[in-house]
């Protein structure tokens, strides 16, 4: 009989709370970091040879940017607390059958640490 009147229970939610919104901004603004950090990279990598620099003898760059590398990892870093400060958050907000882990935070989080560990052995 108690087991059947806490399955009846009545969610006295209004709403999503201020951690559940926060949840979902650090999601946002997680992957506005991963976006930068996509910009970075493509600024960082070697620059292609075409026709007008060949016509034109400009000079271009053959290795990537250590400069901008490592703007990269710090980025990257920041990524993984944001993710893991999300994952803490979810986790603890984790009560209720109908509540869910925001899979969003996990792959910012994987992401981030292919990322590093990427950084770390290959430069």
């Amino acid at each position: 009989m108690v087991e059947d009147n806490i399955d009846m229970q009545q969610d006295r939610r209004r709403g999503p709370d201020f951690w559940t919104k926060a949840l979902r901004w650090l999601g946002i603004f997680g992957w506005f970091v991963m976006i930068v950090a996509l910009y970075i990279i493509d600024m960082a990598k070697p620059e292609e040879t075409n026709m007008f620099t060949k016509n034109l003898d400009v000079s271009v760059r053959k290795t990537w940017d250590p400069k901008l590398i490592q703007y990269l990892f710090y980025l990257l870093i920041f990524g993984l607390c944001i993710s893991v400060i999300g994952i803490i958050i979810n986790s603890r907000r984790h009560h209720r059958k109908d509540d869910r882990f925001k899979y969003i935070l996990i792959t910012l989080g994987a992401i981030s640490t292919f990322g590093i560990i990427k950084y770390l052995f290959k430069f």
